[in-house]
């Protein structure tokens, strides 16, 4: 029989894990849910990879800023608390990470960055919050490089959009390899902590086949650790 790698899928409260849940388990994995409450969350010696999915901001004060006044206040404290722990764990044991929209912008912080917490305030072309449903595209990105461009190709492909934060200065370590038209960051990667993160939300687009490539990266790293781990 085929092992099914176990991958940890941590989000907030308030976050329907279900399309994130639904995305791994059909890129053949299965998926343990993570979400903040009393005492530490630990990922247990079968977990083989990790998602960080969307939801609430990071608070600003994780990039040294305060929160701006001009938009919503939506953070999420206990589940920021969480996710550094979780992300302390999954990097000592080496296992491959995929950030998905708050947690493309979760490890960006986790890694020294920083954020522009109101895009619409700013110069950039793209409405990167349109009103539309979530599987809606949005604009096009482009891969150049890395292995989001394996995943992806090298022509301008389309996105859906449902973030009003986006990267500022990008994290210690951490390589730009997606951008927008007009140059905002929309997927990075860490070949040497085994990261790749995305701004858009591929879990609503996985009838796409590059999409699903995404989380079938994620598996296929993950799967070859569990096997490693079933021969010692």
């Amino acid at each position: 029989m085929t092992h099914r790698p176990l991958i940890a899928v941590s989000v907030g409260s308030a976050t329907d894990p279900l399309p994130y849940t639904r995305a791994i388990e059909r890129a053949g994995a299965e998926a343990q849910v993570f979400v903040p409450g009393p005492g530490r969350s630990v990922l247990a010696h079968d977990i083989r990879g990790v998602v960080f999915c969307g939801g609430a901001a990071v608070h600003p004060s994780r990039f040294g800023q305060d929160l701006d006044p001009n938009i919503r206040k939506a953070v999420d404290e206990p589940r920021d608390e969480m996710e550094w722990d979780l992300l302390d764990q999954a990097l000592a044991r080496e296992l491959p990470v995929l950030g998905i929209c708050r947690g493309f912008q979760m490890i960006n912080v986790y890694f020294g960055g920083t954020l522009s917490q109101n895009l619409a305030a700013g110069s950039w072309k793209d409405d990167h919050r349109p009103d539309v449903p979530r599987d809606a595209v949005a604009h096009t990105v482009r891969a150049r490089g890395g292995e989001l461009q394996d995943v992806f190709g090298r022509g301008p492909f389309e996105v859906n959009s449902i973030h009003r934060q986006g990267i500022k200065v990008l994290g210690e370590g951490l390589e730009a390899t997606v951008f927008t038209e007009d140059g905002l960051i929309e997927g990075y990667e860490s070949g040497t902590r085994r990261i790749l993160a995305v701004q858009w939300h591929p879990e609503e687009l996985v009838d796409h086949p590059a999409q699903r490539r995404l989380f079938e990266t994620l598996v296929s790293r993950a799967g070859l650790g569990s096997q490693v781990a079933l021969n010692r």
